[in-house]
């Protein structure tokens, strides 16, 4: 198991952590096989998403924030309850194929950690099977 230490920036940004993860693959020397990625944190997760636009990464955390807005009279006292919901609604595991030693993503594809309550020194896993 691998572990990326990230430090993110913001309350809420996408970070593109493609090519941090397809070190790990490269580094593994496996052919064919699969690639977890896992985020241990409640209020941070992780997604597959269009990496060419940077608008894209904009327009999600944008629509996100309208659609859980921060401090919208949540009963969890830490005040980050929007966090938390975002966090779940993108997930914290993703699993990739690998085929010929190298992840299969789509042509516009990235994997991008999702910071919900930042700015923050965070981890994540990475398995190769």
């Amino acid at each position: 198991m691998k572990i990326l230490d990230l430090k993110t920036s913001n309350r809420c940004e996408l970070m593109d952590i493609t090519s941090r993860v397809a070190q790990v693959v490269g580094d593994k020397k496996i052919k064919d096989g699969i690639c977890i990625v896992f985020c241990p944190h409640t209020t941070a997760g992780l997604t597959i998403n269009e990496n060419a636009d940077p608008a894209v990464k904009k327009d999600i955390i944008n629509h996100l924030k309208k659609v859980v807005p921060e401090g919208n009279n949540f009963l969890h006292s830490e005040g980050n309850s929007d966090a938390h919901i975002k966090a779940s609604m993108m997930g914290n595991s993703l699993n990739i194929i690998i085929n010929n030693g190298k992840l299969v993503l789509g042509t516009w594809q990235g994997i991008y950690f999702c910071e919900f309550d930042g700015p923050r020194n965070r981890k994540i896993y990475i398995k190769v099977l």
